[in-house]
């Protein structure tokens, strides 16, 4: 059990590998969905082990160590599908990420049922695990090269990119937090507030994408309270606690990163509500999904990928 960490943080790095390996190849025509596309890939290389490399538990411990031995497998021929034209072939390949992100779903039921709805910061923990087959639906479906309810092409492939990086890896980030925030004298209503807003957030943005712009509107304000919040606590309460100042300082990029990107994701969903021409989809892609991407969500995985044997499970 003790190795699977460290399996999940070389897949991570082994990722990067891949990842800029894959910088050099082409997926699309189009810029703008080859710009999206890589950020997918460093999703499913980088962001799912070192995800998996923080959420240990003896519960479910078998299923635990087939989902982090087999990441990396699907991580491949999930990218692999990309080199294919879009159809049955592509989203037969995109399923064994699907079928991935379902057993690691069914890890955070195994952890969430095992030890009841109590302790918050473990909740957000097993939120993150419960939401990534949202992803895994949607990838699939892109690579399938259909559009149900009449979304973009590119809409589709943004809710993947969302569940990966909003609704796994954000909410991992804020139950590691709460590990920290446990242990000292904190605004506990505040934390409490930020997991149940990040939380709750998600299928509010999914009903916006499908019902009403202005209902994924009160969802990107929902989410960016969360996330200034969590942002709060991390400098106030969680960074001076590390020892680490690279840790220190990839936190503080961490929350600043995520405000400025959440900034960006209002007024995105406030110009798709009123019709107005505030930013576009590719500049959102350029700025909010980068900042999410890599500042926020990248930086503070890769602190607490390695404090994870620091806290109790």
């Amino acid at each position: 059990m003790n190795s699977c960490p460290t399996f999940a943080k070389r897949s991570a790095a082994g990722g990067v590998i891949v990842w800029l390996i894959t910088l050099l190849l082409t997926t699309s025509d189009s810029e703008q969905a080859e710009l999206v596309h890589k950020v997918v890939f460093w999703a499913v290389l980088v962001v799912v082990p070192l995800g998996l490399s923080i959420v240990v538990d003896e519960r479910g411990s078998s299923l635990y160590k087939l989902v982090v031995f087999a990441q990396p497998i699907g991580a491949l021929i999930t990218i692999s599908a990309f080199f294919v034209q879009k159809g049955v072939l592509s989203a037969a390949l995109a399923s064994a990420w699907l079928i991935l992100n379902i057993l690691i779903a069914l890890l955070g039921l195994i952890r969430l049922t095992g030890r009841g709805f109590h302790r918050i910061e473990e909740l957000s923990l097993d939120a993150g695990l419960l939401y990534l087959p949202v992803a895994g639906v949607w990838l699939v479906v892109y690579r399938l090269g259909i559009q149900p309810f009449a979304f973009g092409e590119m809409i589709v492939l943004l809710t993947v990119v969302h569940f990966h990086f909003a609704g796994f890896a954000t909410p991992i980030i804020a139950g590691m937090n709460g590990r920290v925030l446990s242990r000292r004298d904190y605004p506990r209503s505040v934390f409490g507030l930020s997991v149940f807003a990040l939380v709750a957030a998600m299928p509010l943005v999914a009903a916006g994408i499908t019902f009403s712009p202005w209902i994924g509107f009160a969802g990107a304000l929902l989410l960016t309270l969360g996330l200034l919040l969590l942002a709060v606590l991390t400098v106030g309460w969680v960074r001076p606690s590390i020892n680490s100042p690279v840790a220190r300082m990839l936190l503080l990029i961490g929350a600043i990163s995520s405000c400025a990107a959440m900034v960006l994701a209002c007024l995105y969903a406030y110009s798709l509500a009123t019709q107005t021409l505030i930013i576009t989809i590719p500049g959102m892609a350029m700025t909010h999904g980068l900042l999410n991407a890599f500042g926020f969500v990248t930086c503070s995985l890769l602190v607490w990928s390695q404090r994870v044997v620091d806290f109790p499970q």
